[in-house]
C-alpha cells in the first residue's frame, strides 16, 4: 500500500521536474509561470471542482460533504492556535519570520497537491470533498493567513476571499448537486478536458517556482526544518488521530488525510511578496517541504488507510 502511494508521490515529482528543468534552461519564463498560475486557479480548478459536483444526490454524500466543511473548519482552528503557541516573541524575536513560520505550518497546498492525489487515490467521491475542503480553507487562507502578512484585514480582503471563483463554483456545484441539475453535454464535456490538465499544470507549476532557491541553502536552518516536519509529518498525524478518535472513516478520513498532509502552500511566498516581506525565508520552507512529502505523504496517506479500514 505505502509503495502505491509512494509512486503516485513520485509521478507528481516527476511532473514537477518537468517544470524545474523546462524553467531552467528558460524555456518557461517569469511571465509563463504567472500565466499558467492564472489559468490554474481561475479556470482549471474551478473546473475540477464544478466536474466533482456533476453526480447524482446522495444523502450519505451531503451529509459528509456537510461535515467535510465542519472539520475543515476544526482542523484550521486547531492548526492555527498551536502554531501561535510554538511560534511566540520568547521563541521568535523577529515578527517577520514569527508570521512566516506560522502561515507556513497552517497552511498546505491542497489545492496544488492535493487534488491531483484526491483524484488518483479517491477519485471522483476524493475531489467532491476537496471541493468543500477548499472552499473553507481559502476563507481561512485570505482572512487569518493574509492578516498574518498584512497586519490588517479590511473589507476589501475578505471580499476577495469570499468571491474567490474556487468558492463561487463550489456553492454552485453544490446546488446544482442538491438538485442533480446536469450541464448540458458538450459544457460537461468542456469541463472535464479542462479539468483534465489540473495534475500536470499545477505540478509543473510548482517545479519552476523551485528553480528561484539554492538547494545548498535548504538544509541548514533549523527554524525551517521545524516548520517542514510540523506542516508535513506532526499537524497531519495530529489531525489523522483526531479523525479516527471521532469514528472518521473510510474515503472521508483518507481524502482530509491526503489534504492535510500537503507541503506548504505556494501562497507563502506569493504574500511575502505582495507585503513586501523577504520572500526567501518561506520559499526555503516551501522547497524543503515540497521535497520532504515525497517521504512524508506516503508515511501519512498510509496510516491514514491503515486506520480507516
Amino acid at each position: 500500500m505505502l509503495f502505491t502511494i509512494f509512486n503516485q508521490v513520485l509521478v507528481l515529482f516527476l511532473l514537477m521536474a518537468l517544470g524545474y528543468i523546462l524553467a531552467k534552461r528558460n524555456k518557461l519564463g517569469k511571465n509563463c509561470s504567472e500565466q499558467m498560475t492564472f489559468l490554474l486557479c481561475y479556470f482549471v480548478m474551478p473546473c475540477v471542482i464544478l466536474s466533482a459536483f456533476q453526480i447524482d444526490f446522495d444523502p450519505l454524500m451531503f451529509h459528509n460533504l456537510l461535515l467535510v466543511a465542519l472539520l475543515t473548519t476544526v482542523i484550521h482552528i486547531i492548526c492555527i492556535t498551536i502554531a501561535h503557541l510554538l511560534f511566540n516573541k520568547k521563541t521568535i524575536a523577529s515578527a517577520e519570520k514569527r508570521c512566516i513560520l506560522r502561515f507556513s505550518t497552517i497552511y498546505s497546498n491542497c489545492g496544488f497537491m492535493g487534488f491531483p492525489l484526491l483524484s488518483t487515490l479517491i477519485g471522483a467521491q476524493g475531489i467532491f470533498y476537496g471541493s468543500a475542503y477548499n472552499a473553507f480553507f481559502s476563507i481561512f487562507l485570505w482572512t487569518h493567513g493574509f492578516l498574518l502578512y498584512a497586519r490588517r484585514l479590511d473589507m476589501k480582503t475578505l471580499l476577495h476571499s469570499l468571491l474567490n471563483p474556487n468558492i463561487l463554483i463550489a456553492i454552485f456545484g453544490m446546488f446544482l448537486y442538491y438538485y442533480s441539475i446536469k450541464l448540458p453535454a458538450p459544457i460537461q464535456a468542456g469541463v472535464k478536458y479542462v479539468a483534465d490538465l489540473n495534475t500536470a499544470l499545477s505540478m509543473i507549476i510548482i517545479g519552476t517556482t523551485m528553480t528561484k532557491i539554492p538547494f545548498s541553502s535548504l538544509f541548514s536552518q533549523l527554524q525551517v526544518w521545524l516548520a517542514v516536519v510540523l506542516r508535513n509529518l506532526l499537524f497531519p498525524l495530529l489531525i489523522v488521530a483526531l479523525l479516527y478518535f471521532y469514528g472518521i472513516r473510510g474515503d472521508l478520513m483518507v481524502s482530509l488525510a491526503i489534504l492535510s498532509a500537503c507541503p506548504t502552500a505556494g501562497v507563502a511566498v506569493l504574500f511575502a511578496t505582495l507585503t513586501g516581506k523577504d520572500a526567501a525565508f518561506p520559499g526555503k520552507i516551501l522547497s524543503l517541504s515540497t521535497l520532504f512529502s515525497l517521504l512524508s505523504m506516503p508515511l501519512v496517506i498510509g496510516v491514514a488507510k491503515y486506520l480507516s479500514a
